[in-house]
């Protein structure tokens, strides 16, 4: 329990009892600190929306899919990351230019969804009506108003839906006219949508999405903007003040998760109002974490005593001494990293007689610049229990063209060579060579020796961008053949029941596999990334 930090202990315990309560427009601070509103409450109010990078982003993105008229439009996000508030604000955005309609509890039949949505829409329906029916009447409102203005239906916390349901979606997104969709559907949930989605039983539904967008959390930099944005809005006249110090400690404990934000402001805020105070501290905020001690994310360090202190300051010193002396045997073998991998040493004049030598700006590159680290950089991480997480790199390549070329090079040699793009930056784009997936590292060594493949490195890249899953050859060479179109190279998986798993790229870090599947997804092709 926060208690008041002077000798007026019961005046403190009376002041949180009303918090508690809610006797006081329902937060005993308010009047303390002066303002109209609640700053840090958890409803998902419009008003207080801050626009982050990724919020304004998915908000265009949307905005955009449903004024060109695009159909199926996902929204992916993770618990308390703002996406209810974000659907509340489009809603917001779209009074009066379209149609809408909120579905906020989609645990229902397909009947009752249907009939749900008829009902925001102000359509009429006889109380027993038919599924046929209901979808008949909608057509028919769709066919005499979606001319003029778009029809939107946003459904949040899809990833409750069931089967059925999701099957008559589908069949509403078949009402359309030869040239644009007649109904924009917008599906809202947690990640485990789009696992859902990208199940065999719904490859029709998935290939009807059209953007695909995931809501990340509020970084480092946005968090001050954040808390400052909520206090104004709520009346604040810069009168309350949350030191950097606090904010630092706000960001540790919550993540960046919009919603453990406010819970720990809200009660770091009855802290500083017990202690009469209008400075928002460190100590404050550590009261705030203790009272909401059931936080997944909340992390509070130990304190150090003099002995903790010493071993910290020389534990840090031995690992920037470690670190810097790493770093520099790294940069001097780092040319010998990215050079183009030859079966002999007779073959790679003729490889590069070909080809020519790729030129690479290795020699200025810190490890965390370059196209992902070899595995010599990351084995700690070789542990993971990961079924195929190894692959060779053959090379790495800064135009198509080349790229293109040497990969047809080893596929003449038996070695099924596939590329994928990398973005490093500053260093521009950049195009990987590589052949696997390999179990174990051994095996990956084993093939190494078995093709000659003298300057390949094996790669410990757990993560890859997963396109489809079908148990159709013809429907996973469609999906290749469209990847081409677009300049996407990709490979299949296949399982003994019949399953095909088209993937492109092999990856060390998860980021940059995030990044290509968003690209990719972008472009209407909905991709996401797997752990192999």
């Amino acid at each position: 329990m926060i208690m008041k930090d002077n000798n007026d202990n019961n005046a403190g315990a009376e002041r949180l009892d009303m918090h508690t309560s809610g006797t006081v427009r329902d937060r005993v601070y308010l009047d303390f600190y002066n303002l109209k509103e609640i700053p840090f409450a958890i409803t998902p109010d419009p008003a207080f929306l801050f626009l982050s990078n990724t919020h304004q982003s998915v908000i265009d993105k949307i905005l955009h899919g449903i004024r060109s008229r695009m159909g199926f439009i996902l929204l992916t996000g993770e618990v308390g990351t703002g996406k209810t508030t974000l659907c509340r604000s489009i809603l917001d955005s779209l009074d009066g230019d379209a149609e809408t309609a909120y579905i906020i509890n989609p645990s229902l039949s397909g009947r009752e969804l249907i009939s749900n949505i008829l009902d925001d829409l102000g359509i009429k329906c006889p109380p027993h009506s038919s599924k046929k029916d209901l979808i008949d009447k909608l057509n028919l409102f769709l066919l005499s108003t979606a001319r003029t203005r778009p029809v939107v239906v946003i459904i949040d916390d899809a990833q409750t839906m069931p089967l059925d349901a999701i099957e008559d979606l589908r069949l509403l997104s078949n009402l359309e006219t030869d040239k644009t969709k007649l109904l924009q559907m917008v599906l809202v949930g947690q990640p485990e949508l789009l696992d859902f989605i990208s199940g065999p039983q719904m490859r029709q539904l998935r290939q009807r999405v059209a953007i695909h967008c995931n809501l990340e959390y509020i970084t480092r930099e946005e968090i001050d903007r954040y808390i400052a944005r909520r206090l104004f809005i709520a009346g604040d006249k810069g009168h309350i003040r949350f030191t950097q110090r606090a904010i630092k400690k706000i960001y540790k404990a919550s993540n960046g998760v919009p919603r453990l934000i406010n819970k720990i402001c809200d009660y770091a805020l009855t802290a500083g109002y017990i202690a009469d105070d209008f400075t928002i501290g460190p100590r404050y905020v550590k009261k705030a974490i203790e009272e909401l001690g059931d936080l997944a994310h909340v992390q509070i360090s130990p304190s150090f005593g003099k002995l903790g202190r010493w071993h910290a300051r020389h534990t840090k010193l031995v690992l920037t001494t470690a670190s810097c002396l790493f770093l520099f045997i790294a940069v001097v073998s780092l040319n010998y990293f990215f050079e183009m991998p030859v079966f002999t040493s007779v073959k790679k004049t003729e490889f590069h007689a070909d080809f020519g030598t790729e030129e690479t700006p290795v020699k200025s590159e810190t490890l965390d610049q370059r196209p992902d680290a070899p595995i010599s950089t990351i084995a700690p991480a070789i542990g993971c229990s990961v079924s195929s997480a190894f692959a060779l790199q053959l090379g790495s390549f800064k135009t198509l063209e080349r790229v293109v070329r040497a990969v047809s090079y080893y596929k003449e040699q038996n070695v099924d060579a596939h590329w994928h793009q990398l973005d490093i930056g500053s260093k521009g784009k950049w195009y990987r060579v590589f052949t696997g997936p390999f179990r174990t590292k051994e095996e990956a060594e084993e093939f190494k020796a078995h093709y000659s493949l003298l300057k390949s490195i094996v790669l410990f890249a757990p993560w890859s961008v997963l396109i489809d899953q079908t148990s159709s050859s013809g429907d996973a060479d469609h999906v290749i053949s469209l990847l081409q179109d677009n300049h996407y190279d990709s490979y299949v998986e296949k399982y003994e029941d019949g399953c095909h798993r088209v993937l492109t790229g092999v990856f060390i870090k998860q980021e940059r596999a995030e990044k290509l599947a968003q690209q990719i997804s972008d472009l209407g092709i909905l991709a996401r990334v797997i752990s192999r």
